[in-house]
């Protein structure tokens, strides 16, 4: 232990540390460092008493000449020989643990540290079994912090999180150090501080989210985040900041829980979203207005009560630094947090809207706006625009903004009143870093799904700029970005204005010239480009403007192998432009031919095609039967 005291700071990259660093390791192989450590925390986790100790009297060269020396040993009676001796030695004791735990902290910031060796024999297993030791114990605190704080840097390694999460008795005992739902003394917050740092490196591994939600369901759901609403509510930022790195992860891994078959399994979100809140100070005017932080109507879910509390975070930091807010890791931590939450819990998101939290975010928003606004055009700063403050933190509203909107009807109007003027002023902005840029057409896919005010808010002209005809620009130059922008124009489709603004714009010619030299693929992406661009055209088929300039572009580049694709479009068209297909050959060839060797789909889909062109019309019904014979021999 001499030793370790030398190198309790993180090593410098500098020749003299490395050769220390592999002296020390030398060292610590050829002393038998690592089966020492693992004896002294088996012993603690047992408890064990020695009484009669077997300690080696002698070398072993020496046991070798065992029958020589005892026959001198009889030859002089003076002489005794005796290869053992009894001792008595102690249990390991709490400090020792604690200093061991500590060393294996600082050993593997070392690059030449044989983690996945050590991890192999079973050190780091054992140790995470002594983190949830004795926990009536008044040393716990100490021990359970240590080892914690050992295991959450040894938990940077694949191997050491999967071996670790397959402990499922260790991981139900750690999360029965959450019991107390006490304020606790200065080691008590600080063992919590670092379970819930272990806990939620733990939470990426599938098998350690499993046993973790499963355990909340049965038993440990009241305690658990009992405890994570005091730790937000703390005035330690370490615990704060803990407390959301854990409930981020656990958020995540929710999300992110599939089935056997790879489909959603929802049944944590809803566990999540459901649970009650049992607030023990809970006043007689529960859901009287909101008035203040303390003297608030109270939540009646889990969810909705971490929401608040993420809300207060967020707006009382902002307030703070304002546009660079993104330099304050802690500000940084509490977006991450209510991101994934307000992404996972349908209660969160409408209880943000009660709280009225969209127009904090669209307040926010119009001051980072106003701050670009004042250090020039985006083509000054697209430099450092990577490492922007007010970009980050333009990049994390947004990010916010979009979780708020998902499946959220309210929300989506509650933006709609405030956010086209913002957001069209800082479209050059967003299109500045690809993070960014992705990050807005994902926002804008949320924000028009299923909601008319969006719509309008698309082809509202604000400076001389529209979303919508933005979109348009974007789509024709192609690229990474083509996929979200045809959806955004899909789900456009329905709002008259919207969809003048669409065919007027060259995205339909643009598209479809690229569709008719790609074959199957589409720039910018790949098939899924494609399948885009067919969704466009048959949501643009069902009114009768869009049905027109799509037909009018098919009949001057026509392409049969790409009719069964385009056959929902001409379904369609068809409804409302029956003449220009009993004019057109090459469409009725192509309904003929699909009828004759289409699959099933194909087929319906070109009989509805027939049947809207022959629908209420006999004559036009015996006219178009006299067509397609006449195309099919």
């Amino acid at each position: 232990m001499r030793v370790s005291r030398l190198f309790l700071n993180q090593p410098d990259t500098n020749l003299e540390d490395q050769v220390l660093e592999k002296e020390l390791m030398h060292q610590l192989k050829n002393t038998e460092f690592l089966d020492s450590s693992l004896h002294i925390f088996i012993d603690f986790c047992n408890k064990k008493e020695y009484q009669n100790y077997l300690k080696p009297n002698v070398p072993l060269s020496a046991l070798e000449r065992r029958s020589e020396l005892e026959v001198r040993a009889q030859k002089n009676g003076d002489v005794r020989f005796f290869p053992t001796v009894e001792v008595i030695q102690p249990p390991p004791t709490a400090d020792l643990v604690v200093a061991l735990a500590d060393f294996l902290h600082n050993v593997s910031t070392f690059k030449g540290c044989p983690v996945e060796l050590w991890n192999e024999q079973g050190i780091y297993r054992i140790l995470f079994r002594c983190a949830s030791w004795s926990r009536g114990n008044p040393e716990s605190d100490r021990v359970r912090t240590a080892t914690c704080r050992a295991l959450v840097a040894a938990a940077s390694h694949k191997c050491v999180r999967a071996s670790l999460a397959a402990t499922k008795d260790c991981l139900v005992n750690l999360l029965l150090t959450f019991t107390s739902t006490e304020e606790g003394d200065c080691d008590e917050l600080t063992a919590r501080m670092q379970t819930m740092l272990l806990l939620a490196s733990l939470l990426s591994e599938r098998a350690a989210s499993n046993t973790v939600w499963n355990e909340l369901r049965e038993r440990q759901s009241t305690p658990f985040f009992r405890l994570l609403t005091l730790s937000l509510q703390s005035d330690d930022d370490e615990l704060k900041d803990a407390a959301m790195h854990c409930l981020t992860q656990l958020t995540k891994s929710a999300l992110n829980k599939k089935h056997a078959d790879k489909t959603s399994d929802e049944t944590c979100k809803v566990f999540l979203n459901d649970l009650k809140f049992d607030n023990q100070q809970a006043s007689a005017r529960s859901g009287a207005g909101d008035t203040g932080r303390d003297d608030d109507c109270q939540p009646e879910y889990v969810c909705e009560e971490l929401c608040k509390l993420l809300i207060y975070h967020f707006q009382d930091l902002f307030d703070k630094k304002k546009s660079l807010a993104s330099q304050d890791n802690l500000w940084i931590r509490v977006c991450s947090c209510l991101s994934s939450l307000l992404s996972v819990s349908s209660r969160s998101r409408l209880y943000g809207v009660h709280r009225q939290f969209p127009l904090v975010l669209l307040a926010a928003l119009q001051t980072v706006r106003d701050q670009l606004s004042l250090q020039g055009k985006p083509v000054d700063v697209i430099r450092n625009a990577n490492h922007d403050p007010a970009l980050n933190t333009l990049y994390w509203l947004l990010t916010i903004i979009n979780c708020s909107m998902l499946e959220c009807k309210s929300a989506k109007e509650s933006f709609a009143d405030n956010i086209t003027g913002s957001v069209n002023r800082l479209w050059p902005w967003c299109m500045m870093t690809e993070q960014l840029r992705n990050t807005i057409l994902h926002l804008l896919i949320a924000f028009t799904n299923d909601c008319p005010k969006a719509w309008a808010c698309m082809c509202a002209c604000v400076g001389g700029r529209s979303l919508l005809a933005e979109l348009c620009a974007l789509a024709c130059r192609s690229g990474a970005s083509l996929l979200p922008a045809l959806r955004i124009l899909r789900q456009c489709v329905p709002h008259h204005h919207c969809r003048a603004i669409l065919l007027k714009s060259e995205v339909m010619s643009c598209m479809n010239k690229a569709w008719s030299r790609g074959g199957r693929y589409v720039r910018g992406a790949e098939d899924g480009g494609g399948t885009e661009w067919v969704r466009l055209c048959a949501a643009l088929a069902r009114h009768a403007d869009g049905g027109g300039v799509l037909l009018a572009l098919l009949a001057a580049t026509p392409r049969r192998g790409l009719s069964a694709r385009l056959l929902p479009a001409l379904a369609n068209a068809a409804h409302h432009h029956r003449a220009a297909f009993l004019q057109s050959p090459e469409l009725l060839e192509i309904l003929s031919a699909t009828l004759l060797t289409g699959n099933i789909s194909e087929v319906v889909l070109a009989a509805r095609a027939v049947w809207a062109l022959a629908a209420n019309s006999h004559r036009v019904f015996k006219h178009l039967i006299f067509l397609l014979s006449l195309l099919t021999r």
